[in-house]
């Protein structure tokens, strides 16, 4: 993945995995700030572009839902 995150390009569980080795990190009391700086920013990269994945998924079942009347 890019540093530069884009919503179509990351895989869900790619994403999911990559956050949870970084939390593993943090609870692993790890010290060094320049690179907690660097981690924190890269997981509110993944985690912004999961959320938007996400919701773009969730808008599309919302739609198939609503051509098929399933509400």
């Amino acid at each position: 993945m890019s540093k530069k995150t884009d919503t179509k390009e990351i895989d869900v569980v790619k994403g999911f995995s990559e956050l949870e080795e970084i939390t593993k990190w943090f609870e692993a009391g790890e010290t060094d700030l320049d690179i907690g700086v660097e981690k924190f920013e890269r997981a509110m990269l993944v985690a912004d572009a999961l959320k938007k994945r996400l919701l773009v998924a969730e808008n599309k079942i919302k739609e198939i839902k609503k051509n098929y009347s399933i509400i």
